[in-house]
């Protein structure tokens, strides 16, 4: 599947507890409804905290059970800080600004 494939879905700028329920439901609707890989835009996301990382496990979990990916696309620097704080960067992918601006 290339990139182009994918819906793209926007989230922050916080991504944190406060939020979790909203976009955990924003989350199950759009995996729900995709044909596609989901491609999570989190430039600008500014606040970010274990919860976000479980939601994003669990999006990459229901999408790997329908044959999708999920591509996190430029993801902030708070954002790849807490992957690599929880080892889950090599898990959890994400496609670097300079590859991102090569699409």
């Amino acid at each position: 599947m290339s990139e182009s494939d994918l819906f793209t879905l926007s989230l922050g700028p916080e991504l944190t507890i406060a939020q979790a329920a909203d976009v955990h439901g924003l989350l199950l609707e759009t995996v729900a409804r995709l044909n596609s890989g989901l491609r999570l835009e989190l430039s600008g996301v500014s606040d970010f905290d274990s919860s976000a990382i479980q939601l994003l496990l669990a999006t990459q979990r229901s999408l790997q059970e329908r044959a999708a990916e999920l591509v996190l696309h430029e993801p902030s620097v708070v954002v790849v800080a807490a992957l690599q704080c929880f080892g889950l960067d090599t898990q959890l992918q994400p496609l670097p600004h300079s590859l991102a601006g090569a699409e």
